[in-house]
């Protein structure tokens, strides 16, 4: 199994700032914003100077971009990390705030439900393209997508699953590969129709696009808040790898 620094790493690859710096081993992202992922440091491995020379460095950076300084801190699902517990810690004294954690839950791809999820509805549709078409856009995050969201997703190789029901988009999802792994992201489903099975529909079949394409695991991110999208990952056969939050000042 991946270690959590190197899985944050490709995680990292396939959803990048718009422009990225290294602080030693840490990744500066900044992206207008759009997202924790594309607007912070991510801390892994060993920034160069002292902690507190490193934050303030990450602060100047961020002040230079016009953006709030933000720190990815990813830990463990359970025992003790001095360094990152100690990075908390010395964000919190700050007054940058830890924010809602956050599950980085994997699997095998063959290792789904026996009983793969079928089609929800009658007239469904899978449409596959490269970018994010007006239709996914519609989809995601209210259908609020600035320009500089598309380019941030559009960084990264990336397949876009646009899912309808007799032409109607109703579900979407994003998977993008890196060495190996397949990384699911923006799986959403309409309001109006949730809970019909398109949720677990959509996650299989970006799953299937990966592994076609010579992935052997793959991963997702989801709030622990989250708690209908972590009971179906978990019925999917996904399990929690590490968590992660954000620390904004």
């Amino acid at each position: 199994m991946h270690g959590i620094d190197t899985l944050e790493r490709l995680l990292a690859r396939t959803w990048p700032g718009l422009e990225q710096d290294h602080l030693g081993d840490w990744l500066l992202r900044a992206g207008h914003g759009w997202t924790g992922r594309a607007n912070s440091a991510l801390a892994v491995g060993d920034p160069g100077p002292s902690r507190e020379e490193a934050l303030d460095r990450v602060a100047a950076w961020y002040a230079a971009r016009g953006l709030p300084p933000r720190v990815h801190v990813p830990l463990p699902l359970s025992g003790s990390d001095a360094a990152g517990e100690a990075l908390l810690a010395a964000c919190a004294a700050r007054g940058w705030a830890a924010g809602p954690w956050t599950w980085v839950m994997t699997r095998d791809v063959g290792a789904g439900p026996a009983d793969r999820p079928g089609p929800a509805a009658s007239g469904l549709e899978l449409e596959w393209d490269d970018a994010p078409g007006d239709d996914w856009v519609s989809l995601v995050r209210g259908g609020s997508l600035p320009e500089h969201g598309r380019a941030i997703l559009a960084a990264a190789p990336a397949w876009y699953l646009t899912v309808r029901v007799d032409g109607e988009p109703v579900a979407c999802g994003r998977a993008a590969p890196v060495e190996g792994w397949v990384v699911l992201s923006a799986i959403e489903v309409a309001p109006g129709h949730r809970r019909g099975g398109l949720g677990a529909l959509t996650t299989e079949a970006l799953t299937a696009r990966g592994a076609a394409a010579g992935a052997s695991r793959v991963a997702l991110q989801v709030e622990v808040a989250n708690k209908g999208a972590v009971a179906l990952y978990r019925k999917l056969g996904y399990a929690e790898h590490h968590r992660y939050t954000y620390c904004a000042g």
